[in-house]
């Protein structure tokens, strides 16, 4: 027979996104939704100047933009519409 301990675990849930260029918060549409915007995580590895650290980002759509509109070479696009490329 098993027999089970009863126990409280805290599971964490997001409350707020913030753009971390820009600092707006990200605006919640509904509980646990918030509008678009981009999450990037990067665990570096070695021969970089952050070995073992990983990183974490949230850019709202404005910055993502401005971001990339920076880039020499565009984001490979594709549509989720069409699968064509953009």
């Amino acid at each position: 027979m098993r027999v089970f301990l009863e126990r409280t675990t805290l599971t964490p849930q997001l409350s707020n996104v913030r753009c971390n260029s820009c600092g707006r918060d990200v605006e919640k549409e509904d509980p646990g939704y918030f509008e678009d915007h981009i999450s990037l995580t990067k665990s570096w590895g070695y021969h970089s100047p952050y070995d073992g650290e990983t990183h974490d980002i949230d850019l709202c759509v404005d910055c993502y933009q401005g971001w990339v509109n920076q880039f020499e070479i565009p984001p490979y696009v594709t549509c989720c519409f069409t699968g064509t490329r953009e």
